[in-house]
């Protein structure tokens, strides 16, 4: 609960399935949010933004996909519970080129705080199999992902230097697609991520 000077939150990330787009805009128009029309003709549908004006708080809501520095898919990941799977939460995170100190204090803790595991059922695990999958059919971000578990492991030693280096063994040798080893060969010499600094107001 807030305490009275407590700032509360002023930007809300979340991400909703295609079919529930008009439920979502009814709920937050009822709940007294403006949705940014602009963003959502420039995005087609895939992005919407949320304003509270009275309150100052922004909530982008993200369609199907996260689409920051590297896409994310979760056509098909939505669980029952109100927060990503814990693979796609730290795919969100392991996406972005230049990682802030708060970015990886939550990579260290996702790495900390969860196993690794193979196929894993158990929600709370993560699936090593899942993310070597998605890594080995985008170069792009598998040259972001592990570029930044390389960084983690380099500034080790401590609790979460261990898993990342695992996940990193594992995520090279998984078999790789055609479409990563075509990419592959291009390398360095184009940009492999998204740029996503645009100010909202170019929308």
């Amino acid at each position: 609960m807030l305490q009275k000077n407590d700032r509360g939150p002023k930007d809300i990330d979340l991400v909703a399935r295609k079919q529930d787009r008009r439920r979502l805009q009814a709920f937050f128009e009822a709940e007294g949010y403006e949705v940014d029309r602009h963003m959502l003709v420039a995005m087609e549908g895939h992005q919407y933004l949320f304003r509270d004006r009275e309150r100052g708080i922004d909530v982008d809501v993200w369609v199907d996909h996260l689409d920051f520095c590297h896409k994310v898919d979760l056509r098909g990941r939505f669980g029952t519970g109100p927060s990503l799977m814990i693979e796609d939460l730290l795919l969100s995170k392991l996406q972005i080129v230049e990682l802030t100190n708060n970015d990886q204090v939550d990579i260290r803790a996702i790495l900390t705080v969860h196993k690794l595991g193979y196929d894993a059922d158990d929600s709370e695990v993560i699936d090593v199999n899942y993310i070597s999958r998605v890594l080995s059919d985008d170069w792009g971000f598998w040259k972001t992902a592990t570029g930044n578990l390389t960084q983690l492991i380099d500034q080790g030693p401590d609790d979460a230097a261990d898993p990342a280096r695992d996940l990193r063994e594992a995520i090279d040798a998984a078999p790789k697609t055609v479409k990563w080893k075509v990419r592959s060969k291009v390398g360095e010499r184009v940009q492999w991520w998204q740029d996503v600094d645009l100010p909202r107001d170019t929308y």
